[in-house]
């Protein structure tokens, strides 16, 4: 049985598709119905839905590393929000997707969110914009570090849920390299995937050693490992 991190794995890399039939395709063979796609000049992300009731919202990261989006997407101007801090580059944009996100799906839903790095990194502002009763599972994959220690503290109970992945030796997820201002990650255990065969390691985020390999920050090899996990990882709360 595929487990719910791996299609949650599928619909973050299926999330950086940009032509809206190709889209749908990729969503409908994950058994989701395509509802809405959701693009601004720096991102996009995908609304689909299925018999689980949940509203899936899926992030993208920065769609190409070579445009000024990039730029952008790292900033780290601080952003002051209810309870902490996170960059600009995170914050950016979220106001409208979330409006967008609330006013497509059905009054009250409750929403799944998933997404790849910055989109990863976006995943963990969700409660800035729901109340923990309509959080639903949240999968994080690859995210730098956008949010301050008082941000996950005060948020401690609402992302207590979420599966947080980090893979190999991952140069991105390890940004901002070195600044103190910014070296905070939720206060989950991590799932640090080793290798194409099902070896991972759970470690608290901020013993994860980091990496040096751009390589490594690749959804599709995340998607894959993901794929290949003891789905008694995953059993509990999701």
């Amino acid at each position: 049985m595929t487990s719910l991190a791996a299609i949650a794995a599928q619909r973050a890399n299926a999330a950086y598709i940009t032509n809206a039939d190709d889209s749908k395709a990729a969503f409908l063979a994950l058994g989701d119905t395509w509802i809405a796609m959701y693009q601004n000049d720096s991102h996009q992300a995908v609304m689909s839905t299925n018999l689980s009731g949940y509203s899936y919202l899926s992030i993208s990261g920065t769609r190409s590393p070579l445009s000024m989006d990039l730029f952008d997407d790292v900033s780290l101007d601080s952003v002051k929000v209810q309870g902490g801090k996170v960059t600009s580059g995170a914050y950016e944009g979220m106001d409208s997707l979330w409006n967008w996100a609330l006013s497509t799906a059905p009054r009250g839903t409750m929403f799944s969110v998933c997404g790849h790095s910055l989109g990863g990194s976006r995943t963990h502002l969700t409660p800035l914009f729901l109340p923990d009763a309509r959080i639903g599972p949240m999968f994080s994959f690859e995210a730098p570090k956008f949010c301050d220690a008082a941000y996950y503290e005060t948020y401690n109970n609402e992302l207590s849920g979420m599966r947080c992945f980090l893979n190999g030796k991952d140069l991105w997820a390890s940004w901002p390299w070195d600044n103190p201002d910014w070296n905070a990650r939720p206060l989950v255990d991590h799932i640090w995937l080793k290798d194409d065969y099902g070896q991972y390691e759970l470690i608290p985020g901020d013993k994860w050693p980091g990496g040096v390999d751009a390589a490594d920050h690749d959804m599709s090899m995340v998607a894959k490992r993901v794929a290949m996990l003891d789905n008694t990882l995953f059993k509990g709360k999701l």
